[in-house]
This record gives C-alpha cells, sequence and structure tokens, in this order.
C-alpha cells in the first residue's frame, strides 16, 4: 500500500471512530501530519516499530489508536507464513500493571502479542508487590517488547521528560529508538 493511501485510510478511520461517538470530525493541520507520518512508518523501511502519542487529555491520542486498530480488523491483513490477520490488542497501563498480580499468565501472553496498544501510560502504579516481590510491569513490558522489535502502540498524557523522570533513562532512551514520537498539541476536543 502507498503511503498516501495509507494515510487516506487512517484519516477515514480516525473520522469514522469520532462520528460513533456521536461527534463531529475536526481534523487539524497537526493531526494531519500525525497521520502522515504513522503512515510512513507503516509503509516504508525503517528501524522504529512502535508509536507514542503524547500529550493533554482529550486532544484525539486513544481515538487515533482505537481508529488504527479498527482499520486493521477492516483491512484483514494476513500474516506472512500464517493463516492469521494482522490485528492491535489494546489494554490500558493500569490493566497491565494490574495483570501481574491478577493473573500472571495473561500478562505474558499480552506480553508477547504481535501489536500492542498501552492506553494512558503513566495512569499506573509503576510498582507493584506480587507475592512478596516488588516489579516495575510496565517497565518490564516495554523491555520486553524492545528487546523483541514488536510494535507497540503508547498514548500518554505525559511530557518526554515526565516519561525520563517516571521510568527512568533506560525507556526513555529505547522510546527515542523504537518509537514514531508524535505530540498532541491541540486543546480538549471535550471541552465546549
Amino acid at each position: 500500500m502507498t503511503t498516501e493511501k495509507a494515510a487516506l485510510y487512517l484519516e477515514t478511520a480516525v473520522q469514522a471512530e469520532v462520528m460513533s461517538r456521536g461527534n463531529v470530525y475536526k481534523i487539524s493541520h497537526e493531526q494531519k501530519g500525525h497521520i502522515l507520518q504513522m503512515a510512513t512508518l507503516l509503509t516504508r523501511p525503517s528501524t522504529q516499530f512502535g508509536i507514542l502519542l503524547c500529550g493533554g487529555v482529550g486532544n484525539g491520542k486513544t481515538t487515533t489508536m482505537r481508529a488504527f486498530q479498527n482499520l486493521l480488523n477492516y483491512l484483514r491483513i494476513p500474516i506472512a507464513g500464517t493463516s492469521e490477520t494482522y490485528g492491535m490488542r489494546i489494554e490500558s497501563a493500569k490493566f497491565l500493571s494490574s495483570q501481574v498480580k491478577m493473573d500472571s499468565r495473561e500478562f505474558l501472553h499480552i506480553q508477547q502479542v504481535d501489536m500492542l496498544g498501552i492506553d494512558d501510560l503513566g495512569e499506573e502504579e509503576p510498582e507493584v508487590v506480587s507475592y512478596g516481590n516488588r516489579v516495575t510491569p510496565v517497565i518490564d513490558l516495554l523491555s520486553y517488547r524492545y528487546d523483541r522489535r514488536l510494535f507497540t502502540m503508547v498514548t500518554t498524557n505525559l511530557t518526554p521528560a515526565q516519561i525520563r523522570k517516571t521510568y527512568g533513562d533506560r525507556i526513555a532512551d529505547r522510546f527515542n529508538e523504537m518509537m514514531l514520537i508524535l505530540p498532541y498539541r491541540n486543546p480538549s476536543f471535550r471541552t465546549p
């Protein structure tokens, strides 16, 4: 697929997601640029294998991620050498963090999926006690996915500097390498 066609599909998916929530679709110049950058990452060779959508609340980050998930489901792109198609699982960072204690097998399964969306990074407790051990589930998950070059899409209200402070230099540095970082600067669409 060409970059231009992928950008058109992504924008159409974002529009459909916005309208499915009963809202009016308005796209800014910045968002158009983000969609083009995402389409470029997805259609051309790149060393990056993830996308970080960061910025204030209510400005379209989660909508964009869900639109991408819906587009993958719609297109049913086959995974080479298998009878499966690409899809992306989306979970909140809070849910992922809680899974270490609640269902460690499910956490390990989620950690290994081909494509993962992590919503609201920074809302979870960074450290969890599981069977008397202190663990950092989201950091561990991100490190695992980095090491195996698994596609990861993340939304967060944190700035890159806050990510560095919260998750440390190692994760921040890995984000810089593995992810296309797209800052969302527009105000909340939820504010009348």
